[in-house]
């Protein structure tokens, strides 16, 4: 068990005063960080910045068989449609930013008008931003094509969405780590805090080998956090765990946690971790409770197998424990207080997924406050915001 949290260090509160609103209707005595707040992309954002040479071949929105808003790229539908690892069967419609679902066209206009007013309806302070569309963007086949409409969706996010002190966003990366080195050191410099990737093997794409401690190195060269979130819909996820099912409440139940299990299994168990002391690990919307066993199986076979560790220096829970965290986005998760005990009251963050439709939407602090009045304030400080302004390096931000 880990050592309780110590009281608010001089960077903790300046990391606040730096970002906290002065706005926001609840939740006023804590400062809040959403680690898990979803952009919805307006079709322009994938081609108002895109190289004129590929206007050709950017991502629109059309309409498919049922009437149902979807992206097409290079002749496929996004999120896919049907078969196995299927997508949402509405499309990209049905976000629900006040809780009602929205057409496309609304939620992505209520997104952006309101971003700030519902951030302080919900009681959030400052939030970390990820794609939405954007997270099918490893799927595109052709390369150059890849690194063109990443390179227009973080252009994008960095001039027209992230404006303002309160709106933190992560880097689109493409597929190969050279480049993706190249991006992320481009996207600094706009004022990206981290850089997220998918959990799963993206076009036979590992990237847990060696051919991307360049990328690593990198992150930690710029203080950048790595961010996991998954998506379900792909037609390019090699061997993931969606694709064992053509229903998809069953493939995106399953895939979120099970992709962020192998996510953990792999940075850890090959060693990336190691060889990379200074990079932080976040990883979203995979539910939280899943994390006391997985590190307790590999741990265990840690010192059952010990001539297999051949990238280990210690037990995989210690990698977990001084370099990720696990970031809940369920309010009403089974097991969430006992594994904040089991974790020490340390490692875990807050977020909403907002606006998607299993999100907490504008509730969430509300939620946790009232599911959980007993839980330590250290432990809920360092939810609220403290884990996530050490793993994200906030403090030199504001420094």
């Amino acid at each position: 068990m880990v050592a309780s949290i110590e009281p608010l260090a001089d960077c903790h509160e300046a990391v606040e005063a730096h970002y906290r609103s002065t706005a926001k209707t609840v939740g006023q005595q804590y400062f809040v960080i959403d680690c898990d707040r979803h952009i919805i992309e307006p079709p322009e954002a994938f081609s108002l910045y895109l190289d004129r040479e590929w206007s050709d071949q950017a991502p629109r929105l059309v309409s498919d068989n049922t009437g149902a808003p979807r992206l097409m790229i290079e002749g496929r539908l996004y999120q896919k449609p049907s078969g196995f690892g299927p997508g949402r069967p509405e499309g990209c419609g049905d976000q629900r930013p006040r809780g009602d679902g929205l057409s496309y066209e609304l939620a992505y206009r209520h997104a952006f008008e309101h971003r700030d007013r519902d951030m302080d309806l919900s009681g959030i302070d400052c939030a970390l931003w990820i794609p939405t569309l954007g997270l099918f963007t490893p799927d595109i086949e052709n390369p150059d094509l890849q690194y063109a409409v990443m390179r227009a969706l973080n252009d994008w996010t960095a001039r027209d969405w992230a404006t303002g002190r309160r709106h933190l966003w992560c880097v689109s990366i493409p597929l190969n780590p050279i480049w993706a080195v190249a991006e992320i050191r481009r996207c600094h410099a706009l004022g990206a805090t981290a850089v997220w990737m998918r959990p799963n093997v993206m076009q036979g794409v590992r990237w847990w080998t060696e051919a991307w401690d360049v990328v690593w190195q990198t992150m930690e060269e710029l203080g950048m956090a790595l961010v996991f979130h998954e998506a379900t819909g792909t037609y390019n996820a090699t061997h993931s765990t969606d694709y064992k099912f053509d229903r998809y409440w069953l493939a995106h139940a399953v895939s979120h946690p099970l992709e962020m299990a192998t996510a953990l299994s792999a940075i850890i168990g090959y060693g990336v971790l190691e060889r990379h002391p200074r990079l932080h690990v976040l990883f979203c919307e995979g539910g939280a409770t899943w994390v006391p066993y997985m590190l307790f199986r590999l741990d265990n076979h840690y010192e059952a197998r010990p001539s297999e560790m051949h990238d280990l220096a210690m037990a995989p829970s210690a990698y977990f424990r001084r370099q990720c965290v696990i970031c809940s986005f369920e309010p009403e998760e089974a097991l969430l207080k006992e594994t904040m005990a089991w974790l020490g009251g340390r490692h875990m963050a807050c977020t909403s997924d907002y606006p998607h439709w299993d999100s907490s939407g504008v509730s969430g602090v509300v939620r946790y406050l009232e599911n959980y009045p007993d839980i330590s304030e250290e432990t809920r400080v360092n939810f609220f915001s403290r884990a996530a302004i050490e793993a994200l390096g906030l403090e030199a931000r504001v420094a």
